[in-house]
């Protein structure tokens, strides 16, 4: 029998699920996790894939029908191939994965052959020294090569994401712009957002949303609102277009978009978080292992997302950061 969707007081309907796969990262971005890392999980707390995939089932039949695989970064979990394969036999209507792209030369192959259906990349900047310095390990070379590799595989509508910075990367918006364009991406730009309880978090480098569209409009030409029609998997970015292309930024702080979020997310460790900007955790592990069944695990969620915020109240001088930390939950 067709369980309930999952509606919250605020009438948003959840169809999107983001899936954690783990809190390990191969890089170290100034913007998401310190240098000497994060306290990880133990491996005996991570979910393994036979949980992943009954959590995902036990959502869709509460009316998800998008899922995400994030990180840290997923790409470092192993035999990650046969997980995908695994939930694409589901029968998703979309699933998608957010990747450094450090590995994806040898990967992209595999994993759109195995039922992964789209790509976001991140890349903040175009400049192999700043590139290294913003993730303190990435080769822009590396990323750059799992690109051309995902577009030879049949990807297609690939997002490249940006974490804007002022003062780092913010002068590069335009010539981002032109080569997503250029190689058939679209760019997305995301403001800075206060998480870990502030602790990476430097107003200074804070770039709204407003001062990315005046970039692009000074370099391109007057900006049109755009509804994103015929965007793979709109998600919570708005999207504009420029003369030569379309972009959509997510603003999260400056412009929030709580009262059409449709999205839930999975951390590794089974917890399951209504909202990325509060601390708001329910335990699903635990029932999970110790088989309460499938309507059990449902109840559960729907208490939780029953309980979904209105909002939430991230500022651009820090405030309103929870305590988690953004590799452990995936954005």
């Amino acid at each position: 029998m067709k369980l309930p969707v999952l509606t919250d007081g605020m009438n948003r309907t959840v169809r999107y699920l983001r899936v954690s796969l783990t809190d390990r990262c191969n890089y170290r971005c100034t913007y998401c996790m310190p240098e000497e890392g994060v306290e990880l999980s133990p491996k005996a707390d991570v979910l393994r894939f036979e949980e992943i995939e009954t959590l995902v089932r036990v959502m869709m039949r509460a009316g998800v029908r998008r899922v995400r695989l994030t990180g840290g970064e997923p790409t470092v979990r192993k035999d990650l191939v046969e997980l995908v394969r695994r939930l694409a036999a589901l029968g998703l209507d979309d699933l998608a994965m957010t990747t450094n792209g450090h590995t994806l030369a040898g990967l992209a192959r595999p994993l759109r052959e195995a039922g992964l259906t789209r790509l976001n990349v991140s890349v903040d900047t175009l400049d192999p020294a700043l590139f290294r310095a913003v993730t303190r390990r990435g080769d822009l070379h590396e990323v750059l090569r799992g690109l051309h590799a995902a577009n030879a595989a049949g990807f297609s509508g690939t997002k490249i994401n940006t974490v804007v910075m002022g003062g780092i990367n913010d002068r590069e918006i335009a010539a981002l712009c032109a080569w997503a364009w250029r190689e058939g991406f679209t760019p997305r730009f995301i403001e800075f957002m206060p998480m870990s309880e502030g602790a990476l978090f430097s107003p200074g480098e804070f770039f709204s949303a407003a001062q990315i569209r005046a970039r692009v409009e000074d370099a391109f030409g007057p900006l049109t609102a755009d509804d994103g029609a015929g965007v793979p998997g709109v998600g919570p970015a708005r999207y504009f277009s420029a003369g030569r292309g379309r972009f959509g930024i997510i603003s999260a702080v400056s412009e929030p978009f709580c009262e059409t979020c449709n999205r839930v997310r999975l951390s590794a460790t089974g917890q399951l978080h209504t909202c990325l900007a509060l601390d708001d955790a329910t335990d699903l592990r635990t029932p999970l292992r110790n088989l309460e069944g499938e309507e059990m695990l449902f109840a559960r969620v729907r208490h939780a997302v029953s309980g979904k915020k209105p909002g939430h109240e991230f500022t651009s001088c820090g405030g309103g950061a929870p305590k988690k930390h953004m590799v452990a939950i995936g954005g």
